[in-house]
C-alpha cells in the first residue's frame, strides 16, 4: 500500500488568478444590440455639430450682403423717385413753354389772315387805300415776321417748318404788294395778283402753319400728361417689401421682431413714396382740368379767330370776282361753321352776339351782291363807320383777341405756379434715399456686433 502511494504523481497547485493592473477600471460587459450602434450616432452628432458651425459661420456673410442689399434698394429709391419728380417739374415747365410757342404760330396764322382779310377789302375801295387800313395791313405782316424769328428762337424742332414758312409769307407779301400797286393805278391785273396772293396763302403758307399747331399742340398734351403717379409709388413699395423681408429674416435669426434701423429706414422710404405720389396725383387732375378748361379756351380760341378772319378775307375775295364768288362764299360758310362751333366753349359763349350781328351783316352783303346791287355791296363791305360789318369784326376779333389772351396766360401760370414744389421734393426724395440707406445699414450693423 506504501508502494503504491509512492507511486503516484503528487497534484499540482491551481494556477492563481491573474493579477488586475492597478487603477484599471474593469471591464463592462457590452449590452446586447449595441458597439457598431453608439460609433454611428457619435459620427452624426458630430456632422450636425459641424452643420451647425458652418450655418453660424455664415451669419456674418449673410447679414453683409443683406446690408449691401438694403443700401442698395435705398438708394435706387432715392434716385428713381427723385428722377421722377424732377422730370414731372421739367415736364410742366415743357408744357408752359409748348403752349406759349402754340399761341405764337396761332398768332401767325392769324396775322396772315388778317393781312389778307385787311388787303382784299382795301382792294375793293379801288385807288389809293384808306391809309389807316394800309397801316394795319403792314403791322400785320410785320408781326408775322416777328413772330416767326421768335417761334424758331424758342423751339428749334420748328425751324425747318418756320423757314419754310417765312418764304412762303415774303412771296405772299411780294405777290400783294404787286396787286396792291396795280390797283392804286385802276390796272385789271391787280386783281389777278391778289387771288394769286391769296391762292398760294391757303395753298402754301397756311398748310405749314396748320402742321405747326398740330404738333405744339400734341407736345402740349403730352408733356401735361406725363405725370403717372403709380410709377412714382411703385420704387417705394418695392424698396418697403424688399426691407421688409430683410427685417424678416433678421428676426428670425436673432428672435427679434422689429430692427429699429430698418424699420426707420421703412418709414422714411414710405412716407417720402407717399407724399411724392400724392403730389404728382394732384399735378396730373390739375392738369387734365386744364386741358379742359383753359388749355381748350386757347385751342378753340385760336381757331375761331384764325377761321373768322379766313371768313373775312373770302368776303372781300367773293366782290372782288364780281357774280363769280360762288366758290369764295362757300369757305365763307366753311369758315363760319368752324367759328360757331369753336364759339361753343363755356369761356367763349360772351363773342356769340358779336358774330352772330356780323353773320346778319354779311348776309346782308350776300343779299346785295345776288340782287345785282354791287357797288352798294361793296359799300357794305368796306364801311368803317359804327355798326357797319368791318366794325362789327374788327370788335369781335379785339375780344377774340383778349379771351384769348387770358386762356394762354391762365395755361401758362397754372403749370409754372408751385412747379417749384417737385423740384424740391425730388431733393427731398434723393436725400430721403441716402438717409434711408444710412439707417438700414446701421440696423444691419448692429446685429453684426451682436454675433461677433
Amino acid at each position: 500500500m506504501s508502494q503504491a502511494t509512492q507511486g503516484a504523481p503528487a497534484p499540482q497547485p491551481a494556477a492563481p488568478p491573474t493579477a488586475a493592473v492597478v487603477g484599471s477600471p474593469a471591464p463592462t460587459p457590452a449590452a446586447p444590440g449595441t458597439g457598431r450602434g453608439s460609433a454611428y450616432e457619435s459620427l452624426g452628432t458630430s456632422r450636425e455639430d459641424d452643420v451647425a458651425r458652418r450655418q453660424a459661420a455664415q451669419v456674418p456673410t449673410t447679414l453683409n450682403r443683406l446690408r449691401l442689399g438694403a443700401i442698395v434698394v435705398c438708394l435706387l429709391f432715392g434716385a428713381i423717385t427723385g428722377l421722377q419728380l424732377a422730370l414731372s417739374w421739367q415736364a410742366n415747365r415743357t408744357a408752359a413753354a409748348d403752349t406759349e410757342q402754340l399761341i405764337r404760330v396761332q398768332g401767325i396764322k392769324t396775322n396772315l389772315l388778317r393781312a389778307d382779310a385787311l388787303a382784299t377789302n382795301a382792294f375793293l375801295i379801288g385807288g389809293l387805300e384808306p391809309a389807316e387800313q394800309r397801316a394795319a395791313y403792314d403791322g400785320a405782316i410785320d408781326q408775322t415776321v416777328r413772330a416767326i424769328t421768335d417761334a424758331a428762337e424758342a423751339q428749334p424742332a420748328d425751324r425747318a417748318a418756320l423757314n419754310a414758312l417765312s418764304s412762303a409769307v415774303l412771296d405772299y407779301a411780294g405777290d400783294m404788294e404787286l396787286a396792291r400797286a396795280n390797283n392804286r393805278q385802276g390796272l385789271p391785273v391787280g386783281g389777278a395778283y391778289l387771288r394769286k396772293a391769296s391762292s398760294e396763302l391757303r395753298s402754301t403758307a397756311l398748310p405749314i402753319v396748320d402742321q405747326l399747331v398740330d404738333s405744339n399742340s400734341t407736345r402740349t398734351t403730352d408733356a401735361m400728361g406725363a405725370h403717372h403717379p403709380w410709377w412714382v409709388f411703385l420704387p417705394a413699395l418695392v424698396a418697403v417689401v424688399l426691407l421688409w423681408f430683410v427685417n424678416r429674416w433678421i428676426g428670425r435669426r436673432f428672435h427679434r421682431r422689429v430692427n429699429p434701423g430698418i424699420l426707420i429706414a421703412v418709414l422714411v422710404v414710405g412716407v417720402v413714396g407717399i407724399v411724392a405720389a400724392f403730389l404728382v396725383n394732384g399735378q396730373q387732375n390739375q392738369n387734365d382740368e386744364l386741358t379742359d378748361g383753359s388749355f381748350q379756351s386757347v385751342v378753340d380760341g385760336s381757331s375761331a379767330r384764325t377761321s373768322a378772319n379766313d371768313a373775312k378775307a373770302n368776303e372781300s375775295l367773293r366782290l372782288i370776282a364780281r357774280g363769280s364768288g360762288q366758290a369764295f362764299e362757300d369757305a365763307w360758310v366753311a369758315a363760319a361753321a368752324t367759328v360757331d362751333q369753336a364759339l361753343l366753349e363755356p369761356s367763349l359763349n360772351g363773342l356769340q352776339g358779336s358774330w352772330a350781328t356780323y353773320k346778319s351783316q354779311h348776309q346782308e352783303i350776300v343779299d346785295l351782291d345776288d340782287g345785282g346791287d354791287w357797288d352798294a355791296a361793296v359799300v357794305a363791305a368796306t364801311s368803317t363807320e359804327d355798326g357797319s360789318a368791318s366794325d362789327t369784326f374788327a370788335d369781335f376779333d379785339a375780344q377774340l383777341q383778349d379771351s384769348l389772351s387770358a386762356s394762354g396766360t391762365a395755361t401758362t401760370q397754372t403749370l409754372t405756379n408751385g412747379n417749384s414744389v417737385l423740384l424740391v421734393l425730388a431733393v427731398i426724395a434723393f436725400l430721403a434715399g441716402l438717409a434711408a440707406a444710412g439707417f438700414a445699414a446701421s440696423g444691419v450693423n448692429q446685429r453684426l456686433k451682436e454675433f461677433s
